[in-house]
């Protein structure tokens, strides 16, 4: 059989030219997830769905999330055309509050979108509020003691009840007392602290614990910070 060189050239490049066209697509179905209103501490959770719209296997190379509290798990790396497969996203609100947007950053063998950003939303509303959120004591004179005090509120829709208070400070001596153990929801319990510099130190701060059983916010933490009056 003689075959003709141009014939054999346009064939070859016909052939070429179909491997060329021949990629992996993505096609997302949704990618952006409101998670809506959630309790700071609870860990939610979406499936993303995924398919390859090409006809090449789609093969997911890496799952970047925007934090640690993210995690990120595929139920398949690799996806023959036409099928479909689901991006599983865990969330912990533990340390944020208020609106939050995270992302996730998939990177794929897909011929014209091989980047793509998943986008989450969240609404955190902390079950225990406390105020301030930091104490400022301005400068107190060596030897002084500052009252002050520390409101802790219930947005909850169980009690609370605060368990202890613990100190972490080289340069402060804390004495704190607890005015209302337990907090029924909407309640406001406060906890008085009697601060005293300890003597020589010259930059005053520390840490004030506040225990719970609140399973979701089993600690809060209030930074404190002073200066020594000149």
């Amino acid at each position: 059989m003689k075959i003709h060189l141009p014939v054999f050239a346009l064939l070859a490049n016909l052939v070429f030219a179909a491997a060329a066209l021949a990629a992996p697509e993505l096609t997302v179905e949704q990618g952006t997830f409101d998670f809506g209103t959630i309790t700071q501490g609870k860990k939610v959770q979406h499936d993303f769905k995924i398919r390859n719209s090409g006809d090449q296997p789609l093969q997911i190379k890496q799952l970047e999330a925007a934090c640690g509290c993210t995690a990120v798990k595929p139920s398949s790396s690799l996806i023959p055309p036409g099928r479909s497969a689901e991006i599983q996203v865990t969330f912990d609100s533990g340390n944020f509050s208020g609106k939050v947007h995270k992302t996730v950053v998939m990177t794929t063998n897909a011929g014209k979108t091989p980047k793509y950003t998943f986008n989450m939303e969240a609404d955190i509303v902390e079950e225990l509020q406390v105020a301030p959120r930091q104490l400022s004591l301005g400068a107190i004179e060596a030897g002084a003691t500052k009252q002050v005090s520390v409101a802790v509120t219930n947005r909850g829709g169980s009690s609370v009840k605060l368990l202890s208070v613990t100190v972490n400070s080289n340069s402060l001596q804390i004495k704190a007392n607890i005015k209302k153990a337990e907090l029924k929801p909407g309640e406001t319990g406060t906890v008085e602290l009697s601060i005293t510099p300890r003597p020589e130190a010259k930059v005053l701060s520390g840490y004030l614990h506040i225990v719970t059983n609140n399973p979701q916010k089993k600690e809060i933490t209030v930074p404190v910070y002073a200066s020594v009056a000149k």
